[in-house]
C-alpha cells in the first residue's frame, strides 16, 4: 500500500488460490475503498511484489507470478522488470526496455530516497536464492545500478522491514534459510532480530569510526563517547535469539 495525498494505492496480492493486478485506492477522509478501472497494459497477476510511489507515479518491481496467468499452477516466475502506474490518469506506462536488471524476486523490500528507487533482499523460489543485493532505480534515465554501500551489510533474507529516518535506512528482521544441518530449505528458516543501518550521507565522525573499524585501530587514546560508539557498532544488533520455523 502506498500513501499518496489524500488517497493510498493497493495493488492486492493473492486470494482463493488466484494472483491479482487490480488497483485499489482508499480514500484516507472518508476510509473507503474504490476499485480503479485502470487503462493501458496491466501489470502481470502477482503477489510479494513492492508498489513504491514517487510523485504521481506508483512503481511495482517484483513478486511471485504463474507462467499459466492467474491461477496457481505451481509453475512460477520472477519478473525483474518495472512497471510504473500514473495515479492521476489512472493508467499503466510503456516502459523502455532496460540493459541491466536485478534478478527477479519476491518478499524483498523497496523505499524512495532523494527521487529514486532501492530494492534490497528478497527471495526467488526457481533459483532457490536469498538475495543481499542493493539496487537503484532512476526513473529518469529508467536505469538500474547495482550499489556497493561500505562496510558490513545484513545476510541474504527476505521479509525484512526497512524505513526511511532522515538520511537513513533503518533495516530489521527478516527470515534467511537454516543454517543447520538438515535444514535450509523453503519451509525451514531462521527469523531474524537484527537491526542494521544504511547511512546515504555519512558525516565525516562516522567515517573516521568506520575506518577505526575497518582497519582495527588503537582505540585506547579515544575519548570515551568514541569508544561506546565504536563497541555500538560492532556489538551483536540481535534482540532476542535466531528463530527456526516452518514458512514460506
Amino acid at each position: 500500500m502506498t500513501p499518496k495525498g489524500p488517497a493510498m494505492f493497493s495493488m492486492p496480492l493473492m486470494s482463493a488460490d488466484c494472483f491479482s493486478n487490480d488497483i485499489h485506492k482508499l480514500d484516507t477522509s472518508t476510509m473507503t475503498w474504490t476499485l480503479i478501472c485502470t487503462k493501458g497494459n496491466p501489470a502481470r497477476w502477482r503477489d510479494f511484489h513492492s508498489a513504491t510511489m514517487l510523485g504521481n507515479h506508483m512503481y511495482v518491481f517484483g513478486g511471485r507470478a504463474d507462467r499459466f496467468g492467474p491461477f496457481h499452477s505451481n509453475n512460477e516466475i520472477y519478473c525483474n522488470r518495472i512497471r510504473v502506474f500514473d495515479t492521476r490518469t489512472e493508467a499503466w506506462l510503456d516502459c523502455p526496455p532496460t540493459p541491466v536488471l536485478p534478478e527477479g524476486r519476491r518478499s524483498h523490500s523497496a523505499f524512495g530516497y532523494n527521487g529514486e528507487l532501492y530494492i534490497f533482499g528478497g527471495y526467488n523460489a526457481r533459483l532457490n536464492r536469498h538475495f543481499h543485493d542493493l539496487w537503484k532505480f532512476n526513473p529518469v534515465s529508467f536505469s538500474w545500478k547495482k550499489i556497493e554501500p561500505k562496510g558490513k551489510g545484513p545476510c541474504p533474507r527476505r521479509r525484512q522491514c526497512c524505513c526511511i529516518v532522515g538520511d537513513k535506512i533503518v533495516l530489521f528482521g527478516g527470515t534467511s534459510p537454516s543454517p543447520e544441518e538438515g535444514l535450509g530449505d523453503e519451509f525451514d528458516l531462521i527469523d531474524h532480530s537484527d537491526l542494521h543501518i544504511l547511512d546515504f550521507s555519512p558525516s565525516l565522525k562516522t567515517l573516521c569510526k568506520l575506518a577505526v573499524i575497518q582497519y582495527n585501530l588503537d582505540q585506547s587514546c579515544l575519548p570515551h563517547d568514541i569508544r561506546w560508539e565504536l563497541n555500538a557498532m560492532t556489538t551483536n544488533s540481535n534482540i532476542s535469539r535466531p528463530i527456526v520455523s516452518s514458512h514460506g
